[in-house]
């Protein structure tokens, strides 16, 4: 993982961009821990996989769960989608910067990556882009999750789970059985049905399918091999359509590609050259360069130094202790006691 480099802030040159790709980076080093505490969960075979006689000659293939998936896994996975989240918006940032020639850019709080499910929260918030060129403007609205497939857009499901991490819980680990191919040994003359349920194994106990024998006795012998392999899944992103059907490590690789491909999209775009021009077409280069008109951004100058009043010095807390010392050490000043004289008001006669 490159670091920051130079600059003022925070060690950052005055590059905005590198700020995207450090971003990016940290997502990188986070799904590779993950695949790391997965590994290490898998190690131990935390899953039984049985098949369940219900009766009738119906059984059911039930995955039994003996350890939890460690919370790491879960919490490295809010890092990953956190850092993904925040590269975009660093990258509205950072064009804004180009696009003004100025760090920090006019109005950098209202800033933000749009993404959106609907036109309406689009239109609504087409403010926080004021400060970026027409063309980013328009090609940030063809990509967004309403204008195009709304499950499968990568954004949308970036949004919606980072969203779930940051502002209420954990996202909800999973496991899934991506191979699950099970092979039955039974008598001659008796067939088997199956029946798919869920590949998502949730909680202690799921069945995952049901296999009916027919005809069935109580002589009947089955022999059952799983052959089964499980992966990582995150139950919230488990019901796309278009996501659920693919490995939970080719997700994340896509993932990653795709904000890094948005990465080097604006980052040529405003500068003419990206560490990722690998991933950029010629025509869209050639685009870009017949339209440069982004200006390395300057950082604005810091106000003069404001100063306050003169204030006198206060004492030390040495010099406070020794006052104290020798206040409370004074000798005692001497006082006159007076004794009232008590003057008899009669004799009394002595017998």
């Amino acid at each position: 993982m490159s670091r920051p480099r130079g600059g003022q802030n925070g060690g950052m040159t005055d590059d905005p961009f590198e700020a995207c790709w450090y971003r990016w980076e940290r997502a990188d080093s986070r799904g590779r821990e993950m695949v790391k505490v997965w590994n290490d969960y898998v190690e131990r075979q935390p899953h039984d996989i049985k098949l369940m006689h219900q009766g009738h000659g119906v059984h059911i293939i039930r995955v039994i769960e003996n350890e939890p998936i460690p919370a790491d896994f879960v919490g490295l996975c809010g890092e990953w989608l956190y850092n993904l989240r925040a590269s975009l918006d660093y990258i509205i940032w950072a064009a804004a910067a180009y696009a003004s020639a100025t760090l920090p850019p006019p109005s950098e709080g209202i800033l933000q990556y749009p993404i959106y499910d609907d036109e309406a929260a689009w239109k609504r918030n087409l403010y926080r882009l004021k400060g970026l060129p027409e063309h980013q403007q328009r090609r940030l609205r063809e990509i967004q999750p309403f204008a195009s497939n709304l499950d499968a857009n990568f954004l949308g499901w970036i949004n919606r789970l980072a969203r779930i991490d940051r502002h209420r819980t954990l996202v909800d680990g999973a496991c899934c059985l991506a191979e699950l191919r099970p092979a039955l040994g039974i008598d001659r003359g008796r067939k088997a049905t199956l029946q798919w349920g869920t590949r998502v194994v949730r909680g202690p106990v799921t069945d995952v399918a049901r296999v009916t024998i027919a005809p069935w006795d109580d002589d009947a012998v089955v022999k059952f091999d799983p052959r089964s392999g499980v992966d990582p899944e995150i139950d919230q992103w488990s019901v796309s359509p278009f996501w659920g059907s693919k490995r939970f490590g080719d997700r994340v690789a896509m993932m990653q590609i795709s904000v890094a491909g948005e990465i080097a999209i604006y980052e040529y775009d405003c500068k003419g050259t990206s560490r990722r021009e690998d991933m950029l077409t010629d025509s869209f280069r050639q685009e870009c360069d017949a339209r440069r008109g982004c200006k390395q951004p300057v950082r604005t100058a810091r106000p003069a130094q404001q100063w306050s009043a003169p204030v006198a010095p206060r004492p030390t807390t040495l010099e406070r202790i020794n006052t104290d010392v020798a206040t409370t050490h004074q000798p005692p000043r001497s006082s006159r006691l007076d004794i009232p004289r008590i003057t008899p008001v009669a004799e009394i006669p002595r017998g």
